[in-house]
């Protein structure tokens, strides 16, 4: 997606000609520029929703303890918003004074960069192989919710789970018990 974005700010023919001082109503995008500007940003979209919530989980799964998990976690969201920060800030600062073809051929090029460096580690990496489909277990939660709607509610709280194996962090942390869903 990223590529035809750069293509529409570095070739005229996928964009629009500037307006002239003298012209009132300005030239309008053709068709295909449209649908070129429109794919781009949707193929876009798709790849971040695609990467940006999967990426985390993948490396998080290379390791084998709670607290390296937790650690890199922290790390990557931290590395993550660092580089939103100075990206928002650099891109925008070369779009606006360089150029546009600058700002998104630096995106670009980091983006190929980042692919080379994953598939060149590809073969380091623990492959996590899923167990299953993951809409059965979407479907098995829709029915025990639909078969269990009208199951009582327990009033003692041990009952419930509190994140945390130890009933003694259940019986300083009761939880409260409401009938809602």
């Amino acid at each position: 997606g990223l590529i035809p974005l750069t293509l529409t700010s570095i070739l005229p023919s996928l964009r629009p000609s500037p307006c002239a001082p003298t012209s009132n109503p300005c030239e309008t995008a053709s068709a295909f520029q449209y649908a070129v500007l429109y794919i781009s940003m949707a193929l876009v979209g798709v790849g971040i929703g695609g990467t940006r919530f999967t990426i985390v989980t993948f490396g998080a799964n290379q390791f084998a303890d709670g607290t390296s998990r937790e650690v890199f976690i922290n790390w990557f969201f931290f590395s993550f918003y660092a580089a939103v920060i100075l990206a928002g800030t650099i891109v925008v600062y070369v779009q606006d004074n360089v150029g546009w073809a600058w700002g998104y051929g630096f995106c670009l090029v980091a983006n190929i960069i980042s692919v080379i460096i994953f598939i060149i580690g590809k073969w380091h990496y623990k492959d996590v192989r899923p167990q299953g489909s993951p809409f059965t277990s979407i479907v098995r939660v829709l029915a025990a919710a639909i078969r269990k709607r009208r199951v009582a509610l327990s009033p003692n709280a041990e009952d419930y789970f509190y994140q945390d194996d130890s009933i003694e962090v259940a019986k300083k942390q009761p939880c409260l018990l409401t009938p809602k869903f």
